[in-house]
């Protein structure tokens, strides 16, 4: 155990939603874009399923709602939500913990593979199966 231990990782759709509002006050829809962009588009929340993670991390004091804001191009005011100070560590402790798993990943050439992963998975399909 380390003495600064952190505490169990976050859910990957909270990971990509405190990244995303560490970097603007977004309303909710604009935090679904942003998720699906910064995942690469591996966490496409639906919109039920946002509007429960919002709530609960405001709830938990992880997000605050800052009020309401025109919005898009329509200008129509909607919610906004902002990272709070106690998201903004819970954040950091994630990218912590992610930063030092690429460190081991980079330590042993894990990274190394040129090949996209689309392409790797596609060739492992199509190998003849050995028999053990």
């Amino acid at each position: 155990m380390y003495p600064d231990s952190l505490p169990p990782p976050i859910s990957a759709q909270t990971f990509y939603v405190l990244l995303a509002l560490s970097l603007d006050e977004l309303h909710v829809y604009a935090i679904k874009g942003a998720v699906f962009n910064y995942s690469l588009g591996s966490v496409n929340l639906t919109a039920s399923r946002l509007y429960a993670l919002v709530n609960q991390l405001e709830d938990e004091g992880i997000i605050d709602l800052i009020g309401r804001r025109p919005a898009g191009k329509s200008r129509k005011e909607r919610q906004h939500y902002a990272i709070s100070p106690h998201g903004a560590i819970r954040l950091q402790e994630e990218l912590l913990r992610q930063n030092h798993a690429v460190k081991i990943a980079k330590a042993h050439d894990l990274l190394d593979n040129k090949t996209p992963t689309d392409i790797q998975r596609l060739l492992l399909k199509t190998a003849p199966k050995t028999s053990s």
